[in-house]
């Protein structure tokens, strides 16, 4: 049963029951054993009409609330939940900074707000930058733009007095492809990606111009992968990686995990598993 549609409540801490209705369909919660969780959440659509934003906030407080208690509620009357209904987020700068610690090879990454320390970074590699956060769309006009990687000349900027937001740069890893890992539990899947347009960042590029195959990461790396995994309490993600001549380097995990690209390329069936483990 789908549940992250628009439901209705009943509650009564009384008695001790917890119903929620799909449709015309009332369910317990208690009824439920297993719950797997990628992303989006529990909707409930009540507002017509114009309303005040600040409204707006207090109606989303109040449903986030709900929502809250109902996993709380799975949590500990022992519903097996998969997937990462309790860790939403993680932060990019933390995770870099954890997988160096755990062996993995990072690209030379900075973050700096004044355009005069630029001269403590080595002009002479190739970079790029990105956002510190998640992507977010921006809405002006009716045109929609997206933060996607970008590369960055250092040699056309470091001479600019203005200060900047804090950004992110990373030294441009000139790689053989691109590898794409989705973990669940403790499962790991991976394809390879091979780009032949010379873009940067991957999501930003034509399918005619890419290439996919099935990947088997070597026994440390998998092991590394699921170690970061479980530090950051993550039950299942996506992780990107970059293949160069000689080295792996870990990008970034994303704890959301979008699987079908991995699952449909590499012919693995994830959905298979994850339904048989539901």
């Amino acid at each position: 049963m789908r549940i992250n549609i628009s439901i209705k409540f009943f509650f009564d801490l009384k008695d001790n029951v917890f119903k929620i209705s799909i449709g015309d369909v009332e369910y317990k919660l208690e009824d439920f054993s297993s719950v797997f969780y990628r992303n989006g959440g529990i909707y409930y659509n009540t507002i017509t009409g114009e309303i005040d934003s600040s409204l707006v906030d207090f109606y989303n407080s109040e449903l986030r609330s709900i929502s809250d208690f109902i996993y709380y509620y799975f949590k500990v009357n022992g519903v097996r939940v998969f997937g990462n209904l309790f860790t939403k987020e993680v932060n990019k700068l933390e995770v870099l900074l954890l997988a160096k610690s755990l062996g993995l090879k990072i690209p030379d990454t900075y973050v700096l707000s004044r355009m005069n320390d630029l001269g403590q970074i080595d002009m002479s590699q190739d970079y790029i930058t990105k956002a510190v956060s998640e992507m977010k769309p921006i809405i002006i006009e009716d045109d929609l733009y997206l933060n996607y990687t970008h590369a960055l000349d250092l040699n056309s900027i470091h001479n600019k007095k203005e200060n900047i937001i804090p950004s992110l740069i990373q030294r441009k890893i000139h790689c053989l492809y691109e590898i794409r890992v989705f973990f669940f539990e403790k499962q790991i899947w991976a394809i390879a990606t091979f780009d032949f347009s010379g873009g940067v960042d991957i999501r930003n590029i034509k399918e005619k111009d890419k290439k996919y195959l099935p990947f088997v990461l070597p026994p440390e790396l998998k092991r590394r992968i699921l170690k970061l995994a479980r530090k950051l309490d993550l039950k299942c993600g996506t992780v990107d990686l970059l293949k160069s001549d000689e080295e792996y380097y870990f990008l970034e995990v994303n704890p959301l995990g979008q699987f079908h690209q991995v699952s449909h390329y590499g012919n693995y069936q994830i959905e298979k598993y994850i339904a048989d483990l539901l």
